[in-house]
């Protein structure tokens, strides 16, 4: 699992992290303690792209529905940006794309909601 962080084209709270390769019980285990540092850092209204992920497990389904959580505890929100193939699939069949604010590009972020 490869990871890069950049800032949507419009400034906005939101800050967007991307994911490359497998979101699965691997990548999980070394993304869990640098996310929460980077959410420290950078606050709590984080978007996660997704477009270059190719696999997710119930691991890290997992992790994307605690971090939500976590982030709307601390007043603010998780954006999922273009997931694809058998990760929107796996969001689709779960119902868990009504949990997350899901977006084709991060220039739909803004600030409201």
């Amino acid at each position: 699992m490869e990871t890069w962080t950049a800032q949507p084209p419009a400034p906005t709270r939101w800050w967007v992290l991307g994911l490359r390769g497998e979101l699965d019980l691997h990548a999980v285990r070394h993304l869990r303690e640098p996310l929460l540092t980077q959410i420290e850092a950078h606050g709590p209204w984080l978007a996660i792209d997704l477009s270059e992920v190719r696999f997710i497990d119930t691991t890290g389904v997992g992790l994307l529905v605690r971090l939500v959580h976590n982030l709307r505890d601390r007043n603010g929100d998780l954006a999922l940006i273009a997931p694809a193939g058998q990760v929107l699939r796996i969001l689709r069949w779960t119902n868990l794309t009504r949990l997350f604010r899901v977006l084709d590009t991060a220039d739909a972020l803004d600030d409201s909601g």
